[in-house]
């Protein structure tokens, strides 16, 4: 599993080019679940010379994540969290049309669009790699990786109410 922390929530890159080239030749080929946010996704996509445009819908969303998928790993974990959509499944432009968060789940049984609502919150640093995280300890129990993820995005608007 590659939980990589590539991009800051203020867009700053925090691994070096060099860095980012490495996992994309030696071990995106070696992982069995990449887990990007959207930054992250748009930086392997563009380090790896794809290109790739502003998501505006989950057509989009799905289509960053088969274009990972292409790199690669065996599954791609592609977290929504960084690009709220309205109930119309476009990307929001104002705060007061936020409704969706989707994380997408694409691989080797194929598609799965993870919905869950969005949750005002301050508190949401570190909820996307709590969600891999946990799925990749659940995953190697129970190995059932589209099961776990659904499982395991559905806890989060949970959690984020509590903090």
């Amino acid at each position: 599993m590659a939980i990589q922390v590539m991009v800051s929530t203020s867009g700053s890159q925090l691994l070096p080019p060099e860095a980012v080239s490495t996992l994309l030749s030696s071990l995106l080929p070696l992982t069995t679940i990449l887990t990007p946010n959207l930054p992250e996704a748009r930086l392997l996509l563009k380090t790896a010379g794809v290109s790739v445009k502003d998501p505006q819908n989950v057509d989009d969303i799905v289509a960053i994540a088969h274009s990972l998928l292409s790199l690669g790993p065996k599954w791609v974990l592609l977290k929504g969290g960084h690009l709220p959509l309205t109930k119309g499944k476009v990307v929001s432009k104002e705060e007061s049309d936020r409704e969706v968060i989707l994380n997408v789940l694409v691989g080797e049984s194929g598609l799965n669009l993870l919905e869950s609502k969005y949750v005002k919150s301050e508190n949401t640093h570190g909820t996307g790699c709590s969600l891999a995280c946990k799925s990749l300890r659940s995953g190697l129990r129970h190995n059932s990786t589209n099961r776990v993820l659904t499982e395991r995005k559905l806890q989060l608007p949970v959690i984020l109410r509590l903090v």
